[in-house]
């Protein structure tokens, strides 16, 4: 069977499984700090953003749509990255007219301004970051209501905490469809995309380098969280579902998974809030240490 390559710039085509190792090797080069570069974002938003692939410059380039208009993700790699990113610029203005070249992180980003570009700071994509040690934790004033649902859910149910493996795939699919029914993911843009990912993700956990947990209570799964490592130092969150029936569940998950399974690390990026004002508060709640700030250039026609 003939393995299928990336096509070289500015040809694309649709992302799939052959790539895998190719894509894992510039990630591995890049160390990245964003989400958007990633194994879990590129494959698990494959479907809802039409995302596809192109190689420029030994970098990778996704092009995709969200939200009604063309995105074009910020090179993932580090070579010739000026060079790359105003061919892309120059991609959108003559293939499709407008678009946006997003998830530019902010280093990036000033340097571009040195050169003439206008990247604009887009507050509904940063990253949000956390110190690992203190999500095991909790200590102090800023976590102590953290901390008092986290003691509250372990002294009320009879629970088990475990990695997640393929045995549990079922149930944590299960729970997850429970969830998009009470939220209603298909009548949501955002949420419906989210959807996809976790369904892409959990069907395809084996095959990809993501690990997560599970809480069990009475031997069902009611609670699960995947994750992926990003670089040497951090740790990326891309999906975290419980059963609101059970109080705290979701303060205790994380603080497992921070106790059991992130301990190596010394950040875990959980992603961006896409101006949502509830998920905003809820995480700012746990108090970030800091943002992966991402930057977008808006690019059309001239």
């Amino acid at each position: 069977m003939t393995i299928k390559r990336i096509p070289l710039f500015p040809e694309f085509s649709e992302i799939n499984c052959d790539f895998y190792k190719d894509i894992r090797e510039v990630l591995l080069k890049e160390q990245p700090e964003i989400s958007e570069h990633s194994l879990g974002f590129i494959y698990g938003y494959r479907k809802s953003l039409k995302l596809s692939i192109s190689s420029l410059n030994n970098n990778l380039i996704l092009k995709g749509c969200y939200n009604g208009y063309n995105l074009i993700v910020s090179p993932l790699g580090k070579e010739k990255l000026p060079e790359t990113i105003s061919l892309c610029v120059k991609y959108i203005k003559e293939n499709l007219k407008t678009g946006r070249l997003g998830a530019i992180p902010k280093a990036i980003a000033m340097e571009l301004k040195g050169l003439g570009f206008n990247p604009l700071p887009d507050r509904d994509d940063f990253d949000y970051i956390y110190n690992v040690k203190e999500l095991i934790n909790l200590s102090g004033e800023k976590f102590h209501a953290k901390k008092n649902l986290v003691n509250g859910f372990i002294k009320r149910y009879s629970f088990e905490f475990k990695p997640l493996d393929s045995i549990l795939i079922p149930e944590c699919l299960q729970l997850h469809q429970k969830w998009c029914n009470l939220k209603a993911c298909t009548g949501n843009a955002d949420s419906n995309a989210e959807d996809l990912m976790v369904m892409e993700l959990l069907n395809n956990f084996s095959h990809w380098k993501l690990f997560g947990g599970v809480i069990l209570i009475d031997g069902k799964v009611q609670a699960f969280t995947i994750l992926e490592e990003l670089n040497s130092t951090t740790a990326v969150g891309h999906a975290e579902k419980a059963n609101t029936e059970y109080r705290g569940i979701y303060q205790a998950i994380n603080q497992f998974a921070a106790e059991k399974l992130l301990s190596k690390y010394e950040f875990v990026n959980r992603e961006q809030d896409v101006g949502e004002p509830g998920l905003r508060k809820a995480k700012l709640s746990y108090n970030p240490v800091g943002f992966a700030e991402k930057y977008y250039i808006e690019v059309t026609k001239t």
